[in-house]
């Protein structure tokens, strides 16, 4: 009877864990049924069935019958083990210490990097259903480029809703520049944001107070659970009414919510009714300005996941019924979608309220961790391979006495265990000491209770069985397989040894180079934007943010109160913060002849602008308070304007803004500045006009006031003054050079990070290379005894044993320093302004690593140089 075997690796299980007296029975017995299964129910059903009935076979009354050595007590071999590993580390200290101490610190940093790694990735994953969550952008067409927008028309929400049934729903927020919230006679800044009252149905938040239908009536507001203790207090919250800026309208406390977790790429204090509608109109895209104006930030939510796929191309025939196609492909305009998870290290879009982060030093982050674990892993292959080569007899000795291979490969991975799990808790504790610090560097918002998270532990747990499993195999496998008569003779498997020696310690050497390049390439460039020339003075120079509602003449006023301080140098008032980028708007200029539109970067300011700051006039003059006409027709532009429209001859060209307004904004460009950069050094200077506030109720809000002498005296003396202008306004004084340095938080991190992560791997490397230093003087103080016998001096057996070393970390800088070039060149070119990348610093990078090897292996080199040959020999 030819019966087909069905799935042959159920019968091979079956084999194994059955007694040899009965699988041959059971086996007959399924291979009967099956042959009736196949006749009856077909091969497909057949072959289930004979699964399903091999595994009732595997019950613990037949699994009990097997002849196992479970019955053998295992513990004698284990507790040998055990005894013969505590002796052996208390024979060979400097071994066992460097081995845990390397294991520690790198595990230490390992933590580190998983804590916040982990924390990166799980941005807006509490959300249910964040996998299903999108926000929806677009792109135009802008002086010939293509921009994207974190923001779409606002009509667009509700025109989806009714033609696409997979949206299970839509919410859009309103762009928010902060407020005040005022209760009674207390104001508190809060940052307060317009949203459709659906913002509860796509995002999940956890309400303490009140429920979804929290902004379902107008006149509502939603706080958090801080931002309603900052407010009331320990007051309830509930019905109090409030209002916000100064404005007339009384918003009631509809409901509260817990806090937005930090892991969110928003960060709101309060929710209110967003009441702004338009309809969805050519000009809503075409127009810069509608465009803007009639924009909102605006997320959908669909009711399965695979939903989004083809919703890109079904929303072109929306489009097509209130946009014609050719307007819409004049102004470059499309929409497109971004998964909820992907907005927080996507590249920014304008007029996106998000944070940031950076995938770029995500990824360095985790290439660091490994980075630190494979230096661990070599240096714990090196040190054992080195010291089970001195306990080779040892292991003939086991193995004359009938130890089998699993026998010595266990007792490497037991010691490997009693290793790790010794720096495991070591590195627990140091990590438990020093997190208060590691939140300073590296990110506050981190907890140590991250660390119970499960797929944290788990993380975790399998890089510790790799770490393990990759740091026991080949000693495993070379004490396993050598041969017992080489073992007794202390020689065994040395040229295996020798090779595999060299290549792990090339490749730590590689790495130890790669993270020192990194370091220095890092720290150049943050000394080159720390000491750049921005065009300005940002030293001793802080802006004040003015609330809304303040008036001109209390602006007027509040300047001279300003000016009459004693350490104040210059004051003056603007629409742009330095670090927080410039506004953008169209303007038409005299080009050949005829007036040519074209978008410039715009800023509003008093006259007294550009001596506070200390920007240099290049052409021209400067504005003048004096002159009414310099009101909206004078125009003063950076040289990089003057540049890109071409002009040679700046002073005197035609220029004008909103054109619909006959006359009011037209005038000529009367000055030209230096550029100067308020961004950060990632982009490049952009064209810029400079002109007069244009609004004669309220001025632009931001203060910049010059100080000197007695800093902490003129400050307090400024706060003064502002609370006597604005009572009960809480102050926003930021000094500019800690709000610019703000640009630069994720490349302080980075570098804090390389230049930890680059000490424990020098470290570990270097306790690596003195253990091993001392290990290979011993095995070769006979050599070296012969060597003096024969006329070597110390210096001679010292370069002999240090050049070894030494002759690996060349050929280790010859293949790391261009993939370090390489890699450091893609660093740099993120960044419009750079330090370049010179020779010298691989020179550095070349010169550190040798020095790293003769420290390391100096020590054990001249003790071995120096000792007396003649008893050398003779203990040999």
């Amino acid at each position: 009877m030819n019966v087909n075997p069905g799935p042959v690796w159920v019968l091979s299980i079956l084999r194994w864990v059955c007694p040899d007296e009965l699988h041959e029975a059971i086996e007959g017995d399924l291979f009967q049924r099956f042959d009736k299964d196949m006749k009856s129910f077909g091969e497909k059903r057949a072959k289930r069935r004979l699964l399903w009935n091999a595994l009732r076979f595997l019950r613990g009354g037949i699994l009990m019958r097997n002849t196992f050595s479970l019955h053998m007590n295992q513990w004698p071999m284990f507790r040998n083990y055990f005894i013969t590993t505590f002796r052996h580390m208390g024979r060979n200290k400097i071994n066992a210490l460097s081995k845990v101490g390397g294991l520690t610190l790198a595990l230490f940093s390992f933590l580190i990097i998983s804590l916040y790694v982990h924390y990166q990735l799980s941005f807006d994953t509490y959300h249910e259903g964040y996998d299903r969550i999108y926000r929806i952008n677009t792109e135009r067409k802008e002086s010939g480029r293509f921009e994207k927008y974190g923001i779409a028309p606002l009509a667009l929400g509700p025109l989806m809703v009714g033609q696409f049934p997979e949206i299970e729903a839509f919410t859009r927020l309103d762009i928010s520049n902060g407020s005040h919230v005022r209760y009674n006679e207390k104001v508190v800044s809060c940052g307060v944001f317009p949203a459709d009252s659906s913002l509860f149905d796509v995002f999940s938040f956890s309400f303490l107070q009140g429920n979804k239908d929290g902004l379902k009536k107008p006149g509502s507001i939603v706080l958090t659970r801080s931002a309603s203790r900052n407010i009331f207090g320990d007051e309830e919250p509930m019905g109090k009414l409030l209002t916000i800026n100064n404005q007339e309208e009384i918003f009631t406390v509809t409901a509260v919510i817990d806090d937005i977790p930090r892991n969110s790429h928003f960060r709101v204090d309060a929710f209110i009714p967003l009441e702004r509608e338009a309809l969805f109109t050519a000009d809503n895209i075409v127009s810069p300005v509608y465009f803007l104006d009639r924009s909102a930030v605006l997320y959908v939510k669909f009711r399965k996941k695979n939903s989004a796929g083809l919703f890109e191309e079904k929303i072109e025939s929306l489009l097509d019924r209130h946009v014609n196609k050719d307007e819409r492909a004049k102004a470059g305009f499309r929409i497109f979608l971004q998964p909820l998870t992907d907005i927080y290290f996507d590249t920014a879009y304008k007029y996106e309220f998000t944070r940031k982060g950076s995938v770029l030093y995500l990824y360095i982050f985790i290439v660091l961790g490994v980075f630190l674990l494979v230096v661990a892993s070599i240096n714990y292959i090196n040190l054992s391979v080195a010291d089970f080569t001195g306990r080779s007899r040892e292991i003939g000795v086991r193995k004359v006495m009938g130890a089998g291979r699993t026998q010595i490969a266990w007792q490497v991975i037991l010691e490997a265990l009693l290793f790790c799990a010794a720096a495991l808790m070591l590195s627990s504790l140091l990590l438990y000491l020093f997190f208060p610090k590691v939140l300073s560097v590296l990110e506050p918002d981190l907890r140590f209770e991250m660390l119970i998270d499960k797929n944290l532990l788990f993380a975790v747990s399998l890089t510790l069985f790799l770490l393990i499993f990759f740091s026991t195999v080949f000693p495993a496998y070379w004490l396993a397989t050598s041969h017992t008569t080489q073992d007794l003779k202390g020689v065994s498997g040395s040229v295996r040894h020798t090779t595999l020696g060299r290549t792990l310690l090339i490749a730590q050497f590689a790495i130890s180079a790669i993270c020192i390049s990194a370091t220095f390439v890092i720290s150049r460039q943050l000394d080159f934007i720390h000491t750049k020339d921005l065009g300005f003075d940002k030293k001793n120079l802080v802006v004040l943010s003015m609330p809304e509602g303040f008036t001109v003449a209390k602006m007027r006023s509040f300047k001279q109160q300003l000016k009459s301080i004693p350490g104040v140098q210059a004051v003056s008032n603007s629409s742009f913060r330095i670090g927080g980028g410039y506004w953008k708007d169209w303007y038409e200029i005299e080009s050949e002849g005829e007036m040519k539109p074209v978008e410039l970067h715009e800023v509003f300011s008093d006259d007294d602008l550009f001596g506070t700051l200390g920007i240099k006039l290049l052409e021209g003059r400067l504005f003048n308070a004096d002159y009414p006409a310099d009101s909206g027709a004078a125009f003063v532009i950076n040289e990089t304007a003057a540049k890109v429209l071409g002009w040679k001859d700046p002073v005197g060209k035609r220029i004008l803004t909103h054109p619909e307004e006959k006359g009011k904004w037209e005038g000529t460009v009367v000055g030209v500045v230096s550029d100067f950069n308020i961004s950060s050094l990632h982009e490049k200077v952009q064209p810029l006009v400079m002109r007069l506030p244009w609004q004669r109720d309220y001025p632009e809000y931001f203060v910049y006031v010059r100080i000197s002498g007695d800093e902490e005296q003129t400050v307090a003396a400024i706060k003064s003054a502002y609370n006597e202008m604005v009572p009960g306004y809480p102050i926003d004084l930021q000094y500019v050079i800690d709000f610019y340095n703000k640009h630069y938080e994720r490349e302080n991190r980075a570098f804090a990070s390389m230049q930890f992560g680059t000490t424990v791997i020098i470290l570990v490397s270097s306790i690596g290379i003195f253990s091993l230093s001392v290990f290979m003087s011993l095995r070769r103080m006979k050599e070296f005894g012969i060597r003096k016998v024969l006329g070597a001096n110390v210096f001679q057996i010292m370069a002999l044993h240090v050049g070894y070393f030494l002759r690996l970390a060349l050929l280790a800088n010859v293949i790391a320093l261009p993939v370090s070039y390489w890699l450091m060149k893609g660093w740099l070119d993120g960044f419009a302004y750079r330090a370049p990348l010179n020779a010298m610093t691989f020179v550095s990078v070349m010169a550190i690593s040798f020095l790293l090897v003769v420290v390391s292996g100096g020590y054990s080199a001249w003790k071995a140089a120096s000792m007396n040959p003649v008893d050398v020999i003779k203990l040999q």
